[in-house]
């Protein structure tokens, strides 16, 4: 259980990378209630600094949640479930020396219990391994945590 962290390094902050990000990481995918954008940087990349890596942003939006305790509670979820699911991923970008910045947007008006949730991100972060590794990722997570499914 101990190789399920979200240390500091993964997270996406500071304006240079994110502005990155949004301007050159073009491919992204909806499913409701969450969207993803991410950007892969390649080894001769020059943020290119943790191979095998992913930087991780997570937006709720004052806009939909007047209170900040709402705005934590899906940040919470979120991160809890990238902390559980994010091996396969991670391995998948080591593999290939590459390392990649990914922004998980909250797009509803309303709050989510954690299994409607996590179901919805099951998908968003499949739709995102056949669109990177074709389904390997997936496999990776299973293998990874039984029981369980990316």
């Amino acid at each position: 259980m101990s190789g399920f962290t979200f240390h500091k390094a993964e997270r996406l902050c500071g304006n240079h990378l994110t502005d990155r990000l949004f301007s050159q990481g073009n491919r992204s995918i909806g499913c409701f209630p969450v969207r993803l954008v991410w950007l892969v940087l390649k080894a001769g990349d020059s943020d290119y600094d943790m191979p095998g890596g992913v930087r991780l942003l997570i937006s709720a939006p004052k806009r939909h949640f007047k209170h900040a305790v709402d705005r934590n509670r899906v940040k919470r979820q979120v991160r809890e479930y990238y902390r559980t699911h994010s091996h396969g991923l991670k391995q998948v970008l080591a593999d290939k020396k590459q390392c990649m910045l990914l922004a998980v947007l909250f797009t509803d008006h309303r709050l989510w219990d954690s299994s409607g949730l996590h179901a919805r991100l099951d998908q968003a972060f499949g739709r995102l391994a056949e669109e990177f590794e074709g389904g390997e990722i997936v496999r990776s997570a299973k293998e990874t945590e039984p029981g369980t499914a990316l």
